[in-house]
């Protein structure tokens, strides 16, 4: 093999190591809607990432990067996680969260574009202790009774 066969294998090897170890994968958000109003988007911390940012609207798609409602870097994660979090929006089942995140990873943004959330029953949490019968009325969380509350 001649050297310049050996060298162009080598920067080829090279090449394909470096695109390899350049690539990362933003992980797929979670979103929380909270009740009576708010929601969180977060992704899992790990090591590397310095910077998560949420870019979203409801029920209206972006039609561009500069097209959103909300825009904003979360610096810091806390407890394990690195979230977005609105307190004021009020979600109702049906609506849609079209959003893109940015993870900052080793110092290189990467972005999750184009993601989309449908608010459903099972979103909200909620405690229902009012009903019409009294008697025992059912706690419900994430569309599961979890403990009864006795009304006398």
């Amino acid at each position: 093999m001649s050297q310049v066969s050996k060298l162009a294998v080598y920067l080829l090897l090279v090449a394909v190591f470096m695109g390899g170890s350049l690539s990362y994968d933003v992980p797929k958000a979670t979103v929380k809607v909270n009740s009576p109003k708010g929601f969180e988007v977060s992704i899992p911390d790990e090591p590397g990432i310095s910077l998560f940012a949420f870019h979203g609207k409801v029920n209206e798609e972006m039609d561009d990067l500069s097209d959103q409602t909300w825009a904003a870097d979360v610096v810091s994660s806390r407890n394990g996680r690195w979230t977005f979090r609105n307190r004021n929006q009020r979600l109702q089942p049906g609506d849609v969260l079209y959003y893109w995140t940015t993870a900052r990873f080793n110092g290189v943004d990467y972005h999750n574009y184009n993601q989309r959330h449908v608010v459903g029953q099972g979103d909200s949490q909620k405690i229902d202790v009012n009903g019409s019968n009294g008697g025992h009325q059912p706690i419900v969380a994430n569309g599961h009774n979890t403990i009864n509350i006795y009304v006398q």
